[in-house]
């Protein structure tokens, strides 16, 4: 192999590796988090239901009580952060869409 190819070939590598950098890294990274959205969110769903099958209706409170201890836990061991609000936010919206389904 020559050096003008061998140049090339160096510069092609490089531009790649680049570009993979860039692009392909901040896409799997992005891509990782909306699975784990995606897991949070059924997570969610899954402990309201819990809580309303086991509790029973009424007592709003308590029942999020146990689906904050419960959610904050899973969150815990998956080592995802999100804040207090957003989770109040999610539980609501997973209340809110159980509601829609049972009427």
């Amino acid at each position: 192999m020559n050096d003008l190819t061998f140049n090339i070939l160096k510069i092609v590598v490089s531009v790649s590796c680049a570009l993979i950098a860039l692009y392909l890294v901040p896409f799997i990274k992005n891509k990782l988090k909306e699975d784990k959205y995606s897991d949070l969110v059924v997570i969610i769903h899954t402990a309201v239901q819990a809580a309303e099958q086991t509790i029973g209706a009424g007592k709003g409170k308590i029942k999020k009580a146990e689906v904050v201890a419960f959610v904050s836990n899973w969150l815990n061991e998956h080592k995802i952060d999100i804040s207090e609000d957003q989770l109040d936010r999610l539980i609501e919206a997973a209340v809110f869409q159980m509601n829609l389904e049972i009427k």
